[in-house]
């Protein structure tokens, strides 16, 4: 049986004890109740927040400064969400609350982020900004991606079809055939194609030909007209007509004759000699333009084969007579 000294020393020690609990109860628990908290609200739309209890944490910037403390529907696809924040919490009015997920569990919480440095703070009680979280995005992204994909499988889906396929083998058969037609008047006609256009690279050189003689034969004149010999003899011909002159001043009538009679017989070699000069240069002017004369023929002869019957380019001509020669 205990005595009572032993109960006094029990009741002391359970005394104790639950004064002891008491202090560590109001030390862990006091300072949450009596800690002053600053209620906001956060409004999401068309955003689901599954996974989003009351009591989930609110962290800003990663670190925890308050609670969840009641979600309700707001209006046809908006959600709002209350919390609470410690009063030292920088609100600013362009801070944005994101819903994040926590790891695998599927379990969410409300981060808050965001917020210049000169933007104005947010009165206590009133609205967060919604933001989008990295899931969410990529989430929208992904649906977009999705759709589109389907679009295009429907559209293959489409053009893969069996009036599609029958419409292109058919458009690749004709293709092919006109391929093959080609490829036949091609190799038929090589033979006329060539002669063709060896007949024009023909008058093509008897042109460069002709046109080459006429540049040198204007040369040549261009060079006699710019001779010393030319240019010697105006100024002879200058030289004694001021002596005819002067000496029919004078009235020396012999010696103007002796300096008339070498003027003429100068005078009359300096034609025979232009006129032997001249008739050369019209022999070769003639030739000349009798080459171009002939080059001209032939080209008009194949302008006018070419326009009466222009697939002579690719068939070739029906018979060797009418050829271009």
């Amino acid at each position: 049986m205990a005595t009572k000294a032993q109960k006094v020393r029990l009741s002391i020690f359970l005394i104790a004890s639950s004064v002891i609990l008491l202090i560590f109860f109001l030390v862990l628990v006091g300072s949450r109740l009596f800690r002053k908290m600053d209620p906001y609200h956060v409004v999401y739309e068309g955003i689901s927040v599954t996974g989003l209890e009351p009591g989930a944490a609110v962290k800003y910037h990663g670190v925890q400064v308050g609670r969840v403390t009641g979600l309700s529907v707001k209006d046809v696809g908006s959600i709002q969400v209350d919390i609470q924040v410690e009063h030292d919490t920088p609100i600013k009015t362009d801070t944005k609350a994101t819903v994040e997920v926590v790891g695998i569990t599927g379990l969410k919480y409300v981060e808050l982020s965001g917020g210049s440095p000169d933007s104005d703070f947010l009165e206590i009680g009133n609205t967060i900004g919604a933001g989008q979280s990295l899931f969410d995005t990529i989430t929208g992204s992904a649906e977009v991606i999705l759709a589109k994909l389907e679009l295009v499988l429907n559209n293959l889906n489409v053009m893969l079809g069996p009036e599609t396929t029958v419409s292109l083998q058919n458009a690749l058969d004709s293709v092919s055939r006109v391929t093959s037609n080609m490829d036949t008047l091609l190799t038929d006609n090589r033979l006329s194609l060539t002669n063709s256009m060896a007949h024009l690279d023909t008058v093509m050189i008897q042109l460069a030909v002709s046109s080459k003689q006429i540049s040198e034969i204007m040369t040549s004149i261009n060079s006699i007209m710019q001779s010393n010999e030319l240019k010697n003899t105006v100024s002879n011909v200058n030289h004694i007509s001021e002596r005819l002159k002067t000496q029919l001043d004078s009235l020396n009538i012999a010696e103007t004759n002796n300096e008339l009679r070498d003027l003429l017989a100068n005078t009359n070699q300096m034609v025979v000699h232009y006129d032997l000069i001249g008739l050369r240069a019209r022999n070769d002017i003639l030739n000349s333009l009798s080459n171009l004369e002939e080059a001209l023929n032939n080209l008009r002869e194949a302008t006018d084969v070419i326009r009466e019957n222009p697939s002579v380019l690719l068939r070739g001509r029906q018979t060797t007579g009418d050829r271009i020669e």
